[in-house]
This record gives C-alpha cells, structure tokens and sequence, in this order.
C-alpha cells in the first residue's frame, strides 16, 4: 500500500430508502442542497458518483439497499484490495440482515473500517451499538435528518482518520522490519564480540577471580561465604559468614582456621589434605558452638583453586545455617518416637486392662465376702486400692498413645485451675509460693476436664521438685494468644485461630539446653531413683497434641523454667447438666457375658450374679453366636469385649441385634480410639464401658439402662 493520498476514498453506504441513498451520493458526489439536489438526483440515478470535496479529495461512493448485499460488497473490496475508509450502515433495513448485524459482519471482515449508526429514531443506546459493533473508536453514531455540511465533514474527517492510521500499520511494519535488520547486526557484533572477549581471557584471568571472589563474597547474605589460605586460616568472609560463628563483624573471624570452626568434623588439616586430591568438599554437616554457648549447625562446601602446576593456592567455600532444619527434624524424629511408642503403649495397655480386670474382679468378690474389720478385709482392700492406681497409670499411657477415652466438653479453665491450686497448697512446703494471675476471662476451651487437670497437677508438680530445696515461686498465668500463619507454620500441631495459653512458671534451678531437647520424652527424667517415673511430662504432651494444642517450655540453668500450654478456644456454651437420678435395680434377669479370657467371663458372671442377673458365660464369640441364635428369647442383656479372635464385639452385637433387635448390648474396650460413634450406633451398642470392668461401673451402666427406658432385666 502507498503512503501517498488515494484520489478518492471509497465509502459504503446502505439504506432500504432509495431517497436517503440519493442524498448520500448528492451530499457527497455532487456538493449540492436544497432544489438542486432533487435535479441532480433525476440524471445521476442509479450510478456510482466520485465527487471532489472542497479541499480536493474525492469519494468513491459504493450504494446497498440490504445488509447482506453491504457485506458481500465490503468482502469483494478487501479481495480486491481496495477496502472501505467509511461505512454509513442504516440501524433499521427492512428486509434481510437489520443494520447492526451488518456492521457487526462487516466489523469482522475489516478491522479497520470506520463505521457510522445512521438512524431516525434515538431507541438505541450507545453502550449497545458500542457493545455489538466493538471497538467504539472505530464506530459513531448520526441521527436523521443531518445536514449536508456535517455529514461532508464527518465522511472526510473519518476517511482522513482511517488513512493515517493505514499509513502508521505501513510505518510501523516498516519500522519492525529494520528493528529485525538492526537485531540481526547486532547479534553478529554481539558474537564478535564474544570472540573477541574469549581471546583475551587469558591477559584479563587474574582480575576475573578478583572480580568473582568479592561478588561471591558480599552480593548475598544468605550463605557465609569465605577465602582461606591453604593451610584453611580464613583470609576473607561476609556478614552471613560472620553471624553464623557468632563473630562480631567479618573482621574478628579473619585468621581462625577452618578446621579450628568446625570441630570434629575435618580434622586438623584434613582441608590440606582432601583437596589437592578431590579438588572440592562436598556438603559437609557440622555443629561450632558460639562464644556464647548457643550451637549452631551448618553445612558447607569447599572448592579448592590450584595454580598451572597444580598447586594449591587458595580455598573458596560456603557455610550455610542448618540449625531450624536440625530443629524440625529432631521433633519429626520425636513424633515418630512418641508415634511408635504409643502403638507399643496401646497394646501393653490392652494386656493390662485385661490382667487388672481379673485382678480387681477377684478382689471385689473376696472383699464382699470378707468380715468386716478383718486383717483379710484390710489386705483385700489394699489389693483393690494398688489396682485402682495401677489402673490410672494404665489411663496415662492410654492417653500418651492417644487411644484414651476423651469427653470434650466446653469448660471454663478458671475454676479448674483455682481447684487444682486448692490441692497443690496443702501437698507443697511452705518455702513455695503461689501465685495466679488471670490476663483473660475468655477461658472456654473444649476438654476433658479430668485430663485439664491432669495437665495442672503434672506441671505445677514439676515445678514444686525444681525448689523443692530453696523454695521460690510458683506462678501459673491464663492469657490470650492469637496464632497466625507465619506462628502455624513454626508449630505443626496448631491451626491459626484464638487460642488460651496457661502458663505454670517456677524459678528453680533451671533446664540445659541438652535436656529440654528430650523433656517430653517418655521415661526420660532428671530425678533420683525412686522420685519420678518419667512420665509426667510425656502425658501432658500427649494430652494437649490430643487437644489440638501445643505445649513448649523455656528454660535458663539457675533463673527457672516455664511451659506455656496453648489449647483452642471454643465458641459453644457450657452448661452444667444435672446428675440423673440412677432408678433401683430390679432382680430376676438373665445376662449373656461374653470375653475371650475365662477369668474375666467368671469374674463377669459373678458381678452380673451380685446385681440380680442369672447369667451364661461364653470364651468363644462363635459358639456364644451359635447359642444365642437358638434360644434368643432366654436373655435380657449382653455383655461382650470388643477384642476377642474371629468376631469383635461390635460384630458379634451387630449379629446378636439382627436374631433379636433391640436386647441391650453393653461393649468393654481396653482402648476406644478405634470406635466411633456410628460404629456403636450400627451395631446397635446400648453402652461402652471401659476396662478393667468393675462392679459399680457395670451397674451404674444398668441404671442408665433402665433409666432411658430400656428395661435392665424382665421376668
């Protein structure tokens, strides 16, 4: 296409009014108004006009009655290219394509195109036409009637229009072509010049390395980077360097030799001697502890610089701060730990339950048939009272492996922990003060309050053996705390939100560092034979891990320690519900027990026996199934374990409910992580009692039974 001024524009214009096309070809062909038009209009009847406008540039006008005609005109001008500069589309054709569906086809055929809305009537809007003929720099809009002096001026102001911006496209490909050009030459000057560069690299090699070594050393902080001599004294490092090694500036670590920093892991001059003969080190972990005392773990690397003859010259290398990473795996590593040994916990837990059960069970029975005041009562009920703590520490370790029963509940943490102080002061010396300071009344949290208080007493006990020699204070403090993401993402265990944090700090003589690492460990203790078990501090973990919350400790030898207990708070209201009234025991009943341990079927039968039940007792889930299939109506209640061979409890009760629904089911578990909710609901499950089983337990179960409505025994 030429730069150049065409001599006429071409310009397409369509209208269903054969008198309006004429006025378009009178206006702009033949410059005339009024009365002159209308005798122009008889001699220039159905020719295409070119006219010159007053400033010299002519029209080539083209005239269309449809809409379908108008865009098969505009697709044979582009073919011929010679395109349209202006089209003036009537909005409203009657017949075939309307006037916005054409400039729309139109519109797509020829980008460029100016397009004029030419109407008699203002029933559409702008933002229409501009939404259906896009884009709206390149569309306008006339209403009927217009004058000719303004439509003259509009048709050579829209073809002037169109004519630069076809000269800038013609430009503008120009110029990118000599852009490319001027690329090309630059690329090949580009790669002369890297040529050249590349012989001359052998004059300008040593202020390269001088040039490399200061980059490496100060344009990043992130690795400590360092120079050292041959024999590994640093000769240079950078701030990061300096930091890690706990030096004051860069300076005060020039002269210290590397082997010297990181101790136990090279060696004396084990840099000398490894890299002459590999040339680098690779990936070195190693531990330095700073002039004040804090251990830091790093991993570095090492390239050795030789001269032509082979010589060593120089040692660049990195030092890169590990120690956060060191962190998180020690705590995976412990996780894993506590992980394992709460799988171990769960089932000695198990064989525990099963053993105290018999125990306890066998107890009660002598017990009851003892005489009163006897040394035989006494002893039997000693028995009784080892098993009961016995049974509590097989609690603890349920809920260190997370496989505990836990009731949450909302619980105000106030009146618990005033309780909990109540206890402490009377088992405390009086060298021990006391002190609690409230910072929130926020104190709701959803919790098993036996296992709040569990946490209470295990901490502030912890605390009272640190000053158990020269007294001090004990402090235990309530308080908000918001966790954020960046505070998430540093604690696994916890999710962004409103937590409650309770504090239990004493000024005893203080953790090292190298035992808080393992303070939650299980079995792990500083005490003295015979003072603790180890196991305090491993529940107290395990219960808040099994709250969702967190707990850490800070301590400083000879200033104390604290823990801080972080437990989410909780939106639901607490309500305390009245104790149920527990309705008498009626007699005369027949129970089914099952248990895979003989010992604990007879201790079943006789309990059973002792509340008023006639019952049977089976060692063999199957054979218990096969008994009471044929005589389903003789029983009233079913008592089953949960963890026998072949059928479970809740098998066995699923089975039991399809031969007869609705009996009563009672299930005893050693452990209840594994059962749910629905899973008790499947099998039609009546109440889960947890082992050892005893007595007043089972029959404050049958009260419930019969107070819900369920009949505890029939005749």
């Amino acid at each position: 296409m030429s730069q150049s001024t065409p001599e006429a524009y071409r310009i397409l214009a369509v209208d269903d009014d054969e008198v309006v096309l004429s006025l378009y070809r009178d206006i702009l062909c033949l410059e005339m108004e009024g009365p002159r038009l209308l005798e122009a209009l008889a001699e220039t009847k159905g020719r295409n006009v070119t006219r010159q406008s007053g400033s010299g540039q002519g029209f080539d006008l083209t005239l269309c009655q449809t809409g379908d005609e108008a865009v098969r005109r505009a697709r044979e001008a582009l073919d011929e290219d010679r395109p349209y500069a202006v089209a003036l589309i009537d909005v409203r054709l009657a017949a075939g394509t309307d006037g916005l569906d054409a400039a729309a086809r139109i519109r797509a055929l020829d980008a460029s195109v100016e397009i004029v809305m030419v109407t008699g009537q203002a029933d559409i809007s702008l933002a229409e036409l501009n939404r259906r003929v896009p884009p709206p720099e390149k569309l306008l809009y006339l209403q009927k009637p217009f004058k000719p002096q303004e439509l003259r001026q509009l048709a050579l102001s829209l073809c002037t229009k169109w004519h630069v911006e076809r000269q800038y496209q013609e430009m503008s490909s120009i110029l990118w072509r000599t852009v490319e050009e001027r690329t090309a030459d630059f690329e090949r000057v580009k790669g002369e010049l890297k040529q050249e560069l590349a012989e001359r690299t052998q004059m300008l090699a040593r202020l390269r390395i001088s040039e490399e070594r200061y980059r490496q050393l100060f344009d990043e902080d992130i690795t400590g980077n360092f120079v050292a001599s041959p024999d590994g004294r640093i000769l240079a490092c950078n701030e990061a360097f300096a930091r890690a090694f706990g030096f004051e500036t860069p300076s005060h670590a020039i002269g210290f030799a590397i082997s010297d920093l990181a101790f136990g892991t090279l060696g004396d001059g084990s840099v000398g001697v490894v890299l002459p003969a590999e040339g680098s080190v690779r990936n070195i972990e190693t531990s330095y502890r700073r002039p004040d005392g804090s251990i830091v773990w790093l991993i570095g690397s090492f390239n050795g610089v030789f001269d032509e003859y082979g010589k060593l010259i120089e040692i660049r290398g990195y030092f890169y701060d590990i120690t956060e990473r060191r962190k998180l795996e020690e705590r995976l590593r412990l996780a894993q730990k506590m992980e394992a040994l709460g799988t171990l916990a769960g089932g000695i837990a198990h064989d525990f339950n099963n053993i105290l059960g018999a125990i306890l069970g066998y107890a009660e029975i002598v017990l009851d048939s003892a005489p009163s005041g006897t040394p035989l009562e006494r002893r039997m009920q000693g028995i009784v009272t080892a098993g009961q703590r016995a049974r509590d520490l097989v609690r603890q370790i349920l809920n260190f492996s997370r496989q505990g029963g836990q009731e949450r509940t909302p619980l105000h943490v106030i009146p618990l922990v005033k309780e909990a102080l109540k206890l402490l002061r009377s088992s405390l010396p009086a060298n021990i003060d006391i002190r609690l300071r409230l910072e929130t009344s926020d104190d709701l949290v959803a919790a098993d309050p036996t296992q709040m208080h569990q946490i209470l007493l295990n901490l502030c006990t912890n605390a009272a053996h640190a000053m158990r020699d020269a007294g001090g204070l004990l402090e235990i403090s309530l308080a908000d705390e918001v966790v954020d993401e960046d505070k998430a993402q540093g604690m696994p265990s916890l999710t962004p939100g409103a937590y409650l944090r309770v504090s239990v700090r004493d000024t005893g003589h203080g953790v090292k560092q190298e035992i808080l690492d393992r303070i939650f460990d299980p079995f792990f203790t500083t005490k003295r034979p015979g003072e603790g078990t180890g196991m305090g501090l491993s529940v107290v973990h395990g219960i808040v891990a099994a709250h969702e919350g967190a707990v850490t400790v800070q301590s400083e030898p000879g200033k104390g320690t604290v823990f801080h207990v972080l437990l989410p708070k909780t939106d639901a209201a607490a309500e305390m519900e009245p104790a149920p009234e527990i309705a008498p025991l009626a007699g005369g009943g027949r129970a089914l027990f099952v248990d895979d341990e003989s010992a604990l079927v007879e201790i079943g039968l006789e309990m059973l026996k002792a509340l008023g039940y006639e019952a049977e007792g089976f060692t063999d889930p199957e054979a218990a199934l096969a008994h009471f299939s044929e005589y389903p109506a003789r029983f009233d209640l079913v008592v089953l374990d949960q963890n026998m061979p072949r059928l479970t409890g809740l098998e066995l009760a699923a089975r039991l409910n399809a031969i007869r629904p609705g009996i009563p089911v009672l299930l005893c578990t050693g452990f209840s992580e594994a059962i749910s909710a629905e899973s008790l609901a499947a099998a039609n499950v009546s109440d889960l009692l947890m082992k050892p089983l005893l007595r007043g337990r089972l029959a404050e179960s049958l009260h419930r039974l019969g107070a819900t409505g369920i009949p505890a025994v029939t005749s």
